[in-house]
């Protein structure tokens, strides 16, 4: 698993992924900015990326990192959602938000942001209507990994375009998904970390951006 993983993250840092940047549902054969005709039901929603700051637990001295988001429905009609949140590190290891992050380091992250239309990261699902004034706000939590300087927070459940693909490794049939990727590359031993973690400078890859995965 851990091969396979090392193989994708390899992958992703080096391909491009050329798909549409663009957000909400278009006319029937519509063109996107990449020159490719997208259906009328294709759809994804904007996802606005907060800070990621670095939490510590008093009574058990582990490490949570935490980001906040709003996601906001600017498609032609209400949409039901299960987002999901994963860091994928340098190493090829895969982290998912709310694994092994006991419920009072949540209570305790939720307090310490003291605002209360941040939802965790069950009570987004479900229907989110469309309009700013509809948007959903929360935070995603992760267990921290071991020590690395590059990772990259996936999201994925925020579309239903989707792309016939291979396994690099087993070579069996695929779907892979439209997700929303943030780079950050971390300056400073974890220790040693102030503030938030800074994103990876855009450079001729766009940070954040849209990869299929």
């Amino acid at each position: 698993m851990t091969q396979m993983l090392s193989i994708v993250f390899l992958l992703m840092f080096a391909i491009d992924a050329t798909i549409p940047q663009d957000a909400g549902a278009q006319p029937p054969a519509a063109k996107s900015s990449a020159g490719r005709v997208r259906n009328a039901d294709q759809w994804d929603l904007e996802y606005q990326a907060g800070p990621l700051r670095l939490f510590k637990d008093g009574e058990s001295g582990e490490a949570f990192w935490y980001a906040t988001y709003t996601i906001i429905n600017r498609t032609s009609r209400d949409r039901s959602i299960a987002p999901q949140w994963d860091i994928l590190d340098e190493e090829g290891r895969l982290f998912s938000a709310g694994e092994g992050v006991p419920r009072r380091v949540q209570r305790a992250v939720q307090t310490l942001l003291a605002n209360p239309l941040h939802e965790d990261q069950t009570a987004v699902i479900g229907e989110i209507m469309t309009g700013e004034e509809n948007a959903k706000s929360g935070v995603a939590i992760w267990k921290v990994g071991p020590e690395v300087r590059r990772f990259s927070i996936l999201v994925s459940g925020l579309s239903n375009i989707k792309k016939p693909s291979e396994d690099p490794v087993t070579k069996k049939p695929i779907s892979l998904k439209k997700t929303r990727r943030i780079d950050y590359q971390m300056a400073c031993d974890r220790a040693a970390l102030i503030g938030e973690v800074p994103m990876v400078p855009a450079g001729a890859e766009q940070n954040p951006r849209w990869i299929m995965r």
